[in-house]
């Protein structure tokens, strides 16, 4: 009888062990992989700037949107500063957005060669952009979501949460509408 406790004893430590190290291998997979997509992120958003600023230099020499080109330069300028925070990256991405919306609702119909080319290489920058800020923020996502687990819970205490690549309103509608409430 006593063979027995043992035996069962020593399989459910067994048993705890391995889901430990098990989860350590992941947590240290996902860290890895988080670590790549903020990379690809920060190229993508590094390509994304030298679009924005051909397409700024082309607003220069078209002579189109004259009041808006300093405005778009002094925003490229935030988004260079908060390179390594998502949630300031985001905030100065927004900003962005707001200066190139203007931008273009001030843009005639017609426009010089040299702006479309501009404008279509930002819009493939945007586009290489924004899957490669969804594959991160899904990443982040994962991360929220094992993190809730008992294994994991216990092993990413000590571990800096990583945030995604959202407005902080943004924040709370991602994990709400992934994450389901415990």
């Amino acid at each position: 009888m006593v063979e027995l406790i043992l035996a069962a004893l020593v399989i459910l430590a067994g048993a705890f062990l391995f889901s430990f190290l098990r989860a350590k291998r992941k947590i240290s997979r996902m860290q890895a992989e988080l670590s790549r997509a903020w990379q690809e992120l920060s190229q993508a958003m590094a390509a994304r700037v030298s679009a924005l600023e051909e397409l700024a230099s082309a607003l220069r020499a078209s002579g189109y949107v004259s009041e808006g080109e300093p405005k778009l330069r002094k925003a490229i300028e935030e988004l260079r500063r908060f390179g390594t925070n998502p949630r300031e990256l985001a905030e100065a991405h927004e900003r962005v957005e707001a200066v190139l919306r203007g931008i273009y609702r001030a843009l005639p119909r017609e426009r010089e060669e040299r702006v479309k080319v501009a404008q279509n290489r930002l819009a493939e920058a945007d586009e290489e952009l924004d899957l490669r800020k969804n594959r991160y923020n899904e990443l982040v996502l994962s991360w929220y979501e094992i993190s809730r687990r008992f294994p994991f819970r216990l092993l990413m205490r000590k571990i800096a949460r990583p945030e995604p690549f959202a407005l902080p309103g943004e924040e709370e509608a991602l994990l709400r509408r992934h994450l389901p409430d415990l």
